[in-house]
């Protein structure tokens, strides 16, 4: 798997960091992670094709994860080159369909486009992992929102999880169990916790609790996104540690 952090920030504006996104490629097909603003043009600066995207999965339905959505699929209609045949898979938690359907009543089901467009709701806990070409996905319930969920991509070479927003929580060490890399939240210092989101300490103990082998800090609000950042996780957890830049690219 080949993985790009497309947006590492948050909803404070930022020319350092757009909204959260990550990108990976595996088996010939492109997933895409949550759309916050700035994706589509983020996956260009990244060398990424957006028109190429094949599956869009959102953790949640903040607005920061979730709004360029709509400037892709009218890009995709309206600025592509050639025309999109290939189906587009869009997934979220229920209530998804609920949440699909309200984007398509504000801005008109013409934005799906003529090419097939599978929209499917994924239940909060995860019975039946989704094999993709040449990863399997699965999925875990996250400390955010209601419907919040953290997903995991595996291979026959490693696996990855990504957490989407959330504090500590139990099931989402489950889903980490072993990974090789956790792209994990980090939105607030230790010394200024805020509900539903991580400090480092937090990320620490999920990523030593979980046993995973490399920690990438992604989420980060002005007061975490310090230099001290990579030895305040590192203080509770004694594998590798990076922080997320737009545009990062690393390997499972």
């Amino acid at each position: 798997m080949e993985i790009t952090v497309v947006g590492s920030g948050t909803v404070v504006p930022s020319l350092k960091r757009r909204q959260s996104c990550v990108v990976v490629r595996a088996g010939g097909e492109t997933l895409a992670f949550d759309l916050g603003s700035g994706a589509v043009r983020g996956m260009l600066s990244a060398g990424i094709d957006p028109f190429a995207v094949d599956h869009i999965f959102f953790t949640h339905f903040h607005p920061d994860h979730t709004v360029d959505v709509v400037p892709l699929l009218f890009a995709i209609n309206y600025g592509a080159r050639e025309e999109r045949t290939l189906p587009l898979h869009v997934s979220g938690p229920e209530p998804f369909v609920g949440f699909w359907g309200s984007v398509m009543e504000v801005w008109g089901a013409w934005m799906s486009g003529d090419y097939p467009t599978i929209v499917s709701e994924l239940p909060k806990e995860c019975h039946s992992p989704i094999d993709l070409a040449g990863c399997r996905l699965s999925w875990t319930p996250a400390e955010h929102r209601s419907e919040s969920i953290a997903y995991r991509l595996d291979t026959d070479t490693g696996a990855f999880v990504y957490t989407g927003d959330t504090e500590y929580s139990e099931s989402v060490v489950e889903l980490a169990r072993g990974a090789d890399t956790l792209l994990i939240e980090c939105s607030f210092p230790d010394d200024a916790p805020v509900p539903g989101h991580l400090t480092p300490s937090g990320v620490a103990r999920i990523a030593t609790e979980s046993g995973v082998g490399r920690v990438v800090v992604t989420h980060l609000y002005p007061a975490v996104d310090t230099p001290s950042l990579p030895s305040d996780v590192g203080r509770g957890y004694d594998g590798e540690v990076l922080v997320a830049e737009d545009g990062m690219k690393f390997s499972v």
